[in-house]
């Protein structure tokens, strides 16, 4: 899987905001004297040990999983203080956003602040370690972030004339997959990525755009995953495939759950695991062409909204896509060009229209911002229209038509400002473009005949659009 650079990525990361000032508080006596109630705490937590300075740990020994922790493949030992720094950054690369733990930092004037009197015989348990805590958080997100360019923040406009792209290391340049990549998906962090083929393991790598880092790989037995993706909180990964089970990683543990077949179907394979943006539901596109609403939390099955059609040629549905708050569920039905939209709570279809770029509809896309709604046809033809259109009710006739691919559509989405739309065909060589939705008009200089492209399986803009990969 090759890595691109494109767009604007810019923004500048947070600065992890203060950290000391906790500990320079102090407190006035209990009779409220003057004489020592300036006196400052010195005191370290508790969980800073000079003998730690001293440690050696070795990331190698025996079958260690510690291995993950090096950022170049001749590191053996670990100070004590690098190693503990590693294992906070591998911590926060993996884990959700933890700002239900955070305290609320006191920013003031220079120099000592005043702490409310506290109760005879009482004591305060949680602000003595304020300052602490946020130093802690200050050090884990500088690390994880050191070397990495900034490119979480807000991208400015980006020009409709030509695309700002330039090629750096492969995402998966740490460990290569064993087969064509059939998925490449971001965390909603915008600094993990993985990659997941036929080789039936899902490798999950800290993106830098220098060395990429290998931080988790995960078999999946009896699995050649033909689709993946991560849940909205990032805690999780979804994977499916040939296959009669369906996988669900947990990035913490890196244990994979494989999910046994749904009771009343009997399903060779699953197409496509998309779960909800709000986190609530997850659809399944079974290779019977079922369409499957789950519960993401128990994954357990909700409805089926769109019955088996083994028999038909292009019978069942044939992709899915989420509206950007969860509510509504967009999906393609059959080989008629028709397209349907769901009401996800209620589990029913409030409208159907047909899309005229093809016989069949092979690939559907939603804006994050809500506006436009693409689809892809066996054609090769790219269609944009308006959500707003498409939800009215009648057909709604396209804003633009792109006819730059001439094979089916296979991959198609929009980038996270909702100004670039890419979309792909994997049946042909190096089938991609990137339009530009202002303008209306695909780039011309990218691809270039240099660009190595190939037979494009997949690809995924980043979450500020800094990075575009494809597999």
């Amino acid at each position: 899987g090759g890595g691109e650079g494109g767009g604007k990525g810019g923004g500048e990361g947070d600065d992890g905001g203060d950290g000391g000032e906790g500990d320079a508080d102090y407190e006035e006596g209990e009779e409220g004297g003057e004489g020592d109630g300036g006196r400052e705490s010195s005191e370290a937590p508790a969980w800073q040990d000079d003998d730690d300075d001293e440690l050696q740990v070795d990331v190698m020994a025996g079958g260690s999983r510690l291995r993950k922790l090096r950022t170049r493949p001749s590191e053996r030992v670990l100070g004590g203080k690098e190693y503990e720094a590693r294992l906070r950054a591998q911590f926060a690369a993996t884990q959700p956003a933890t700002g239900w733990a955070e305290m609320p930092a006191r920013r003031g004037a220079k120099g000592k602040q005043r702490r409310p009197k506290q109760p005879a015989g009482g004591a305060s348990s949680d602000e003595d370690s304020d300052g602490a805590v946020e130093q802690l958080a200050a050090e884990a997100q500088e690390a994880l972030l050191r070397g990495a360019p900034s490119l979480l923040g807000r991208s400015d406009a980006i020009s409709g004339q030509e695309l700002a792209v330039k090629r750096t290391v492969d995402l998966n340049a740490a460990a290569a997959s064993n087969s064509a990549v059939s998925c490449v998906a971001w965390h909603p962090n915008g600094q993990l990525a993985l990659t997941a083929g036929f080789d039936k393991t899902l490798r999950l790598f800290r993106v830098d755009g220098t060395r990429n880092t290998l931080l988790q790989s995960v078999h999946l037995p009896k699995l050649q995953v033909a689709s993946a993706a991560f849940s909205s909180d990032g805690a999780r990964a979804f994977a499916c495939g040939r296959g009669r089970q369906w996988a669900c990683v947990d990035l913490h543990s890196g244990r994979a759950t494989m999910m046994p077949p749904l009771p009343g179907r009997e399903e060779a394979g699953y197409r496509e695991v998309v779960p909800s943006p709000d986190g609530a539901t997850i659809a399944l596109l079974c290779d019977s062409g079922a369409l499957l609403l789950l519960s993401q939390k128990s994954r357990t099955l909700l409805a089926t909204l769109q019955p088996s059609e083994p028999t038909a040629r292009f019978g069942g549905c044939q992709c899915v896509a989420y509206s950007p708050d969860g509510a509504l569920l967009f999906a393609s039905g059959g080989g008629n060009g028709r397209v349907q939209v769901w009401d996800v709570r209620r589990r029913v279809c409030i409208h159907t229209w047909h899309d005229g770029s093809g016989v069949r509809t092979t690939r559907i896309a939603l804006s994050p911002d809500g506006r436009y709604v693409a689809t892809g046809s066996d054609a090769g033809v790219v269609a944009l229209y308006e959500t707003a259109a498409v939800v009215a009710g009648g057909e709604p006739k396209a804003l633009k038509e792109f006819m730059n691919v001439r094979t089916a559509i296979t991959a198609l989405a929009f980038n996270h400002s909702s100004e670039l739309l890419a979309f792909a065909s994997k049946y042909a060589k190096a089938s991609m473009r990137v339009a530009h939705l202002a303008t209306r008009r695909v780039y011309p200089n990218w691809p270039t005949s240099k660009t190595p492209l190939k037979y494009v399986q997949s690809f995924a803009f980043s979450p500020a659009s800094g990075y575009l990969s494809f597999g």
